[in-house]
Parts: C-alpha cells; structure tokens; sequence
C-alpha cells in the first residue's frame, strides 16, 4: 500500500498545531540567536573581527524571522531562518577549510530542523542546494582555491561520503518529519471530532430535535437559575404548561408529517411571545413549558398569555390545508404557588388540566384546592381498582318505555359504585377518574359483560325480549378492540346481538368520524343496534348521520326538561324528531318527568321515552320486580 503523501505547503494545518509549531520555532530561533552571541563574543575577543560581522548579520536575519513569527507569518520566518543558516554555513565552509571544516556537520540537523517546520518543497530545495554547495567545494578544492586545506589530497570520495550522509540523513529526517507532521495532523482531527461529537451530544442531550427548543432536562436547569435569581431580587417567575387540545386529531387525520410540521410552527410562534431571557421548552409530544422570570406583578404574566392565544388563534398551513389549533394553559407562580422547581412543575401541570376540564381552549392558574382534587382523584382511582375485584361495582336500569303502547321495550344500563366507606359514589365522579387513569377499558369490558348476562337472564325469569342499552366510552371505541369485548360478552352470556344496544357521545362522531364509521358498520352487520346519546348537544347536522349504521338518537334530558317553559326547547325537540324521521331513525326522549311533557313528546311522533314519570335508576332485582309489576298492569 503507498504511504500517505504528507502535508503540502498549501494544505491548512490545525490551529492548534501551527500555534505549537510558532511557540516552538521561537524557542529553536532564541536558542540560534544565544549561540551565534556568544560566538560573536568569542571572535571579538579572538581579533576575528570578520566572523564577528558575519555572525552579526545571521543574528539580525534571526531576530528579523522572530519578528515575523510573532506576527503569524511563521512560513516567511521558517524560510528566512533556513536561507539564514544554509548562507551561514556555506560562508563558514568558504571562510575556513571547505570540506574539511566542522560546518557541513550542522547539515543533517537543518534538514531536520526544515522537515520539522517547513514544506515539502523547502525540504526537497534546501537538501539539493547541499548537494550542491558539496560538489561546488570539491571543485574549489581541486583548484586550490582552500590554502589552508590540509596535506592530505582531497579526492572524489570525500564529497561523496558527505553527500552519502547528507542523503540518507535527509531520508530519515524526512520520515521522521512526515511521520510526526502525519500524527499530528491526525491527532488534532480527531481531537476536532471528538470536541464536535461533545457539542453534538450535548445539544442532543439538551435540545428537543424536532423544534430545537430545550428539552426537559434544560428546562429544569434554567428554571432553577430563574429561582435563584427570583430570591435575590424578590421578583416573580411563571411556569406555564401548555397543551395542544386536538394534535391527536390533526396527527390521525393529516399524518406524522404534517403533525411536526405544526409543533415546529408552534415552537416558533411561542419563541415570538416571550423575552430573550425567557424559555420556551417542548417537554412530550404536544407539550410545551413557558417560563418567565424577573416579573413585578402577574399583570405580565397575563399579557404573554393573551399574545400566545392571539398567535395560536390564527389558522396555521399544513400541506396547504388552514388548520386551527387550540390550547389549555396551566400556570403556577413563585413563590406564592413554592419555591422550588419540582413543586412549580406539578402545580403549573394540575393547573393546565383543570385548563381541559373546563372546557380546553383556555388557561388556569393554579389554586390550592387542585391539590384536593388530585388527592381524591388518587384515592377514587385505587378505590377504583379494588371495587373491580371485589364486588362493588353494580348495574342499575331505567325502563324505556313505547310512547304509543306504554309497554317496556327495555333498560338503558347505568354504572354505580358502592364504597364500603363512602357509600353510593355518583357516576359523575368516578367516571371521569376512570377515563384519565385508563381504567375506563377494564370498567366499560365488566358493564358491556354485565349487562348482557342480565339482559339474558330477564329472558329466562319470563319477562321477554327486553333490549338493554350501554353507554360506550370515547376511549374505549377509539381502542381496537371494542369489537372483540362486544362480541365476547354476546358469546359469553348468550344474548341475541339483536337485544344489545351500544350508546355513543354526538362528540365522539364528530372527533372521529372515519374510524369510528367502519366500526360502526361492522358492528351494525353482527345484528347490534347503535344510539347516539344526548344528541342535540353538540349541534352537529342531522344529514352528517347518513355516514353512520346508526338506529336510534337519544334527545339530550335538558332540553326535554325544558319543553314546558321554553318554546325554543319545544321547537328544537321537535325538528330533531322530524328530521331523525327523514333519516328513518327512532328518537329516544330522556328525562320525561310528567305527563305533559309525555303527551308533546307523544304528538311530536317521538317513540321511545325514559324518565322519573315512569321510574329512575332501579338495582337489578328491583327492576324485574317493577317490569313483572308494569306487565301485570298492561295486561
């Protein structure tokens, strides 16, 4: 394999290299410039004036290419000192004995001296001009132009050994030169490397890589800085935790691509909200921290927070569709919500989702009363746990009745929670904690199984082919395997899929529309019918529904409560059954209470009704008892 050809005179050496040879070269020129001193001292004091002068002159050249050294002109000054040397050597041969003086000994050592700090061409022309002046001396000798030569003749050989010795010194200075140069140069890429791969790291280690924001770990640095800094001066610093509320939808919908396309636009509309000495962080996927430091009062605070949902406001571009983006805030302040990081960043994360609760879109600062909402959330989700395994979950039914005949067509199935200690926990509390700590999976599998195995056992004790309706959980027909629990609970209890019904939010329709429809379809195909509880909320378009394999809307309880006093509820109950007609879908009347409100629904042509004017909620027993009761009376 051929050797790597060394440095050229035009390659760019490391910084750090030519800054080690410049300190060296001045140390070898002082050293020059100490030796030729004292040999000018010596010749002064010896009467050899003329060698005084001459060596006079080396130590200005010397002194010059000093100068030029330390004006980082080190390639000028190397050259210089080696024309310097090389001059002074052959006027010192010339002056004295030729071949026969000591001067051609300092040959080798200024080739070394060459490889070491020049080029390769310097090397290559200063080890010819040797050879050179070699052969010139020879011929001066043979012309007797040395009279001070000794007796011995001088033939060929001489010359020649020199020039042998010159040769191979130069080789072996010229390995050992390119070798080291190589080394050298080698040493400080890596070295360059290794200081990059570092910075790499660190950036890596500190900095979000999507948005270039800092990451979690920063954060929390420059939040503590922002502490220390707030003991001092008394002032104030914010944590804000903003959330995006629909980036799930967008992510699902638009694609991954389009999704990071929208966190960077974000990163970069909150980098415009805040001060230079403020941080802005991504700390999780849809998740960025905002912290403000060195505030007099919380009227600043609210002032970023206006800029941000003004920015946020505006439609961002997202493969050229406009997509608008809302977020939830939480903000905590020190030192009146504590003083140290961790405390700031779970109170400023408990205030941005009291931020969802209330409805998203908004921010929330943080109250000491979240901190009993997240101790009972705790104790309602371990509670939660344990009332699974043991028992104390029941299924209570509210008969739904034919509005034309009177006859119970079924039971909507609603969840309680006995406590052994807390007594009837309503559904209102323990659900919400359900859905937030994934419980709601495990608790929507055991009432979707429970209530087809009582829907099964009403067959056997003679009471007929009642329906029993189930109200669903966004979170459980988002996961994939609704279908698998539905048509494990028909196998498992036996029950006609016919005789199920399963209950969805209007919302859920809406957020999700393409998944949810295939769903739908298929569960549809097996026999199972499909409702949409408190249809009218969410105001969606009756023609959206075509979309869906749905049987049944169920008008939101308010606005049937309402019909007696509010002709605009009366109004609205009723193009909601008109249209639901056009679409050939039966209409479920909740919160029926008295019988005028029976005999407008009635009018209206609605079918199917629910409410105290019948019955609430029953325990299982109490409900067969009241069904066998009510058949009793119809018969």
């Amino acid at each position: 394999m051929p050797r790597p050809s060394p440095p050229s005179a035009d390659a760019s050496r490391p910084a750090l290299f030519q800054r080690q040879q410049q300190r060296r070269l001045q140390q070898i020129l002082w050293a020059l410039v100490s030796v030729f001193g004292l040999l000018i001292v010596m010749n002064l004091f010896t009467g050899r004036f003329r060698s005084a002068g001459l060596e006079g002159l080396i130590v200005s050249l010397l002194a010059l290419a000093m100068h030029w050294n330390v004006r980082e002109q080190a390639a000028r000054a190397v050259a210089l000192t080696v024309a310097t040397l090389m001059l002074g050597l052959c006027v010192l041969m010339i002056n004295n004995q030729g071949l026969y003086d000591e001067a051609p000994l300092a040959f080798p050592a200024l080739l070394l001296f060459t490889g070491l700090f020049g080029f390769r061409r310097m090397f290559w022309v200063l080890m010819c001009s040797m050879l050179a002046v070699v052969a010139l001396l020879f011929f001066l000798h043979r012309a007797d132009v040395f009279h001070s030569a000794p007796v011995v003749p001088l033939d060929w050989r001489r010359p020649f050994v020199i020039s042998l010795i010159v040769l191979v010194t130069g080789l072996f200075a010229w390995l050992l030169t390119s070798d080291l140069g190589r080394t050298m140069l080698q040493l400080e890429t890596e070295k360059r490397a290794l200081e990059e791969s570092h910075a790499r790291i660190e950036v890596l280690a500190q900095r979000d890589s999507l948005t270039g924001l800092p990451n979690r770990a920063l954060a929390r640095d420059r939040l503590a800085h922002l502490l220390r800094q707030a003991r001092r001066s008394g002032r104030m610093v914010a944590v804000m935790f903003l959330d995006l509320d629909n980036f799930k939808t967008i992510n699902d919908s638009l694609g991954h691509a389009a999704g990071d396309d929208l966190l960077c636009q974000v990163a970069a509309k909150l980098r415009a909200c805040v001060r230079e000495t403020d941080t802005v962080a991504r700390v999780s996927g849809d998740e960025f921290q905002i912290l403000l430091g060195d505030l007099q009062d919380e009227d600043a605070i609210v002032a970023v927070v206006a800029k941000v949902t003004h920015l946020l406001g505006r439609a961002f571009v997202l493969d050229g569709i406009e997509v608008l983006v809302t977020a939830s805030l939480g903000i905590a302040v020190a030192p009146r919500d504590g003083a140290e990081g961790d405390v700031l960043l779970k109170n400023a994360d408990m205030a941005m989702y009291q931020a969802k609760d209330s409805g998203r879109n908004t921010f929330c600062f943080f109250d000491a009363s979240m901190n009993e909402s997240v101790v009972e959330h705790l104790h309602i989700a371990s509670g939660l746990r344990a009332a699974l395994s043991q028992g104390e979950l029941q299924l209570h039914y509210q008969p739904q009745f034919d509005l034309r005949s009177g006859r119970i067509l079924g039971a909507e199935a609603l969840l309680r929670w006995k406590h052994p200690e807390l007594g009837m926990i309503p559904p209102g509390k323990f659900i919400p904690v359900a859905e937030r700590s994934g419980l709601i999976n495990e608790v929507g599998a055991w009432v979707l199984q429970q209530a087809c195995r009582e829907a099964q056992a009403w067959r056997g004790q003679g009471l007929g082919a009642l329906n029993v309706a189930v109200n669903v959980s966004p979170l459980q027909f988002r996961r994939d395997d609704i279908e698998r629990e539905v048509a494990k609970a028909l196998a498992a209890s036996g029950l006609s899929a016919d005789a199920l019904e399963l209950e969805l939010t209007e919302s859920l329709l809406v957020a999700d529309a393409r998944n949810i429809g295939d769903v739908l379809q298929r569960l549809s195909a097996q026999g199972v019918r499909i409702s949409i509880d408190d249809f009218g909320t969410g105001y969606s378009n009756l023609g959206y529904l075509r979309r869906f394999a749905v049987h049944r809307l169920k008008i939101d309880q308010s606005f049937v409560r309402r019909m007696r006093a509010n002709a605009h509820d009366e109004g609205l109950v009723r193009a909601i059954i008109e249209m639901a007609h056009c679409l050939d879908l039966q209409t479920v009347a909740e919160g029926v209470e008295d019988v005028e409100t029976l005999d407008r629904l009635h009018a209206f042509g609605c079918e199917i009704g629910q409410g105290f004017h019948w019955s609430p909620a029953l325990p299982a027993e109490a409900f067969v008892a009241f069904v066998r009761e009510r058949q009793v009376e119809v018969g």
